[in-house]
Order: structure tokens, then C-alpha cells, then sequence
């Protein structure tokens, strides 16, 4: 096997991020297009508030699922270098990690 230097993300690590971002992606369009439909029939705009809520939602989906994304590779990158900060100590010195030396 090749050596991997960067962090892997597990597949229900993906999943959930990819999960997350279509459902949230589903409510925030849905709740602009309603909040933007509303506000074009209070004040008589036609598409303009309708066009604008489903932007915004398209944009806070995204932002949001960037968020939880970047959260994500932090901790995966967090527990790679402390899965290596264990294991350096018994590379070192040939001794396992749970021995102490003669």
C-alpha cells in the first residue's frame, strides 16, 4: 500500500456531509422561496423577493455544508497527527508504546 501523508475522510464521514448538504440545501431554498414568495405579494414585487430567497437560501446551504466540511477536516487532520504523535516515541526507539525500558 502507498503511504498517505494527507488525512482520509471515513465513507460515512462523506456520506454525512453529502447528506447534510442536500437536505439543507432542500429546507433553505424552499423556506426563501416561500419567505421571498410572501414578501413579493405584501409589497406587490412579482419574482424580486421570490428570486432573492431561493439566492440566499442557495447560499446558506452552501456556506453551511463548507462549515461542517472544514469542521470535519480539522478533526480528522486533529486525530492523524495524534494517532502519529502516539506512535513516534515506539518508531524511535524500538520500543512499544506500553513497555517501559530495562
Amino acid at each position: 500500500m502507498a503511504n498517505r501523508t494527507t488525512p482520509t475522510v471515513s465513507i460515512v464521514q462523506a456520506l454525512a456531509v453529502a447528506s447534510q448538504f442536500g437536505i439543507t440545501l432542500a429546507v433553505s431554498v424552499v423556506l426563501g422561496y416561500f419567505a421571498g414568495h410572501w414578501l413579493d405579494e405584501r409589497l406587490n414585487t412579482s419574482p424580486v423577493f421570490t428570486l432573492l430567497g431561493v439566492l440566499l437560501g442557495l447560499v446558506a446551504a452552501v456556506l453551511n455544508t463548507l462549515r461542517l466540511y472544514r469542521a470535519l477536516m480539522g478533526k480528522v487532520e486533529f486525530d492523524t497527527q495524534a494517532q502519529t504523535t502516539r506512535s513516534a516515541p515506539a518508531a524511535e526507539d524500538g520500543n512499544p508504546l506500553d513497555e517501559e525500558p530495562d
